[in-house]
């Protein structure tokens, strides 16, 4: 019974670390327009794929921009899971085309797992095992792959130890998603708060200090809205605690 239990938390966990796998354009400016602008974009790419269907860079695109369109501008449920799905879809014939993609496979990933965390998939085992698969592949493709990184160092983070859940090795692979491009703020706020429970306050400060002062952060929509905010209320937190 506490198995089931912690493979139905395991999901529900998801979106936790799942979330923000930015790749590609990354967002790392806002456009003008965005999140309205996706869906017209969203439909160019789709009108392109009907006269380059074989593309694996494309359908990459594709599917990183479906993620987009459910995890920034979408909030009927339905309507973003059918959006994470289309773009678990999309990767997946990409890595099919070309399995030395590594984009490929870490969309496939980052899709399933919001798709799986919404429709509160009751097997669970499956599909976190599944995701581990797809991440340690784009892992093996590419070692400096951020993304899939700190996304698996999330996913092992909140992971109960029978599904292979691991402190140490998240934070392993959280400083080698941060050491392979520092840009991604939730690896640096996931390790910070591992810093802070081993007592390391200062290595945790430095952490959300470099979160706060970005100057180019992936997908700025998010550290604007998420990722900025809870870091600061974190560093605030901690000096608190460590004023005499």
């Amino acid at each position: 019974m506490n198995k089931i239990i912690g493979i139905v938390v395991s999901i529900a966990a998801l979106g936790t670390f799942i979330g923000f796998g930015e790749v590609l354009a990354q967002r790392d400016e806002i456009s003008v327009g965005y999140p309205q602008s996706i869906e017209p974009e969203l439909q160019a790419l789709l009108g392109r794929m009907r006269n380059e269907p074989s593309s694996p860079e494309l359908l990459v695109k594709v599917a990183s921009t479906y993620f987009d369109l459910a995890d920034d501008f979408l909030t009927d449920k339905v309507k973003r899971q059918a959006a994470y799905e289309e773009g678990a879809k999309a990767a997946k014939q990409a890595f099919q085309l070309d399995e030395s993609n590594a984009d490929a496979h870490f969309f496939h990933a980052v899709n399933l797992g919001n798709a799986a965390r919404l429709q509160g998939m009751t097997n669970g085992a499956l599909v976190v095992n599944e995701l581990k698969s797809c991440l340690k592949r784009a892992i093996e493709i590419n070692p400096k792959h951020a993304q899939a990184l700190q996304m698996m160092g999330g996913m092992l983070l909140d992971l109960p130890g029978f599904l292979g859940g691991s402190e140490k090795k998240a934070q392993d692979y959280l400083e080698r998603a941060i050491a392979a491009d520092g840009n991604y703020a939730n690896a640096r706020i996931l390790v910070a708060k591992l810093y802070r429970k081993q007592g390391r306050i200062e290595d945790a400060r430095m952490q959300l200090e470099a979160v706060i002062q970005a100057e180019r952060p992936h997908y700025r929509y998010t550290w604007e809205r998420k990722y900025k905010p809870e870091a600061e209320q974190i560093l605030k937190e901690l000096t608190r605690t460590s004023s005499p």
